[in-house]
């Protein structure tokens, strides 16, 4: 059984006042077919220029990305990314934004119409479809631009701190929705989070990166069944945590 989705000696740079700035230096990464994997390190690491490479919004240096054995450096819309803001159009309902991916793909509208009602009601939005951003809570917004992302048709999602702006009781909220519509979906998910009890929470595995320029300095394996009131828990924790301060 191949990886779904693999980067290969990934290195991107920035120009920063004339200079060659290193982001990411050899990134190696597997991703399995129905996996949940959580990214999480220090501030600058690189864990969002990682995210935009794998989703064809910028080009690394040098290296690969390959999707089912196939190279996709470079191509967008070949993966669902959800960016830490909703990005939500105010002028459009939840439902037209929800067809942003397919008018944009210029597929056809009529059954993408049927497909945004059908998992609007999966998602909880069957009241707010003909509803405005404006009109919406930060809970309902994350929602609306999940639906949005889903609407790509990637069963395999990118996400980038879609919580981070939330307050602590929709964030926890939205950790539980987001466990039980990508088990639901059979969905195959890499977030990217500062928060490690929400990458404890919601993840098969946790890559952990060191400071720029990023690398991979420890991948954790989370048994399926980890209680959050556990002492094993608290070890994982503690890993996490003295991983990102000695590195």
């Amino acid at each position: 059984m191949n990886p779904k989705l693999r980067s290969v000696q990934l290195r991107k740079s920035f120009l920063l006042r004339n200079s060659k700035v290193l982001i990411l230096d050899n990134l190696d990464f597997e991703l399995w077919e129905g996996e949940f994997v959580s990214i999480v390190g220090p501030s600058g690491c690189g864990k969002s220029t990682f995210l935009e490479l794998l989703a064809g919004i910028c080009k690394p240096d040098s290296g690969d990305i390959l999707l089912d054995g196939l190279s996709i450096l470079g191509k967008s819309g070949l993966l669902g990314y959800m960016p830490q803001d909703d990005l939500l159009l105010p002028w459009l309902k939840v439902w037209e934004n929800a067809l942003l991916p397919i008018r944009m793909k210029n597929l056809p509208i009529k059954d993408a119409k049927q497909k945004a009602r059908s998992l609007g009601h999966s998602f909880g939005l069957e009241k707010h479809l003909d509803h405005y951003p404006w009109q919406l809570s930060g809970g309902l917004k994350q929602r609306a631009a999940f639906l949005r992302t889903c609407m790509t048709g990637s069963p395999l999602l990118l996400l980038d701190e879609p919580f981070a702006n939330l307050d602590a009781l929709t964030r926890i909220t939205m950790q539980d929705w987001l466990k039980m519509i990508t088990q639901k979906l059979g969905l195959t998910i890499i977030l990217v989070t500062h928060d490690i009890e929400e990458a404890l929470k919601l993840s098969d595995r946790i890559l952990i990166m060191s400071s720029a320029p990023g690398k991979i300095i420890q991948i954790l394996k989370l048994p399926s069944d980890l209680d959050l009131n556990t002492d094993l828990h608290e070890e994982y924790k503690q890993n996490i945590l003295k991983s990102l301060i000695q590195y």
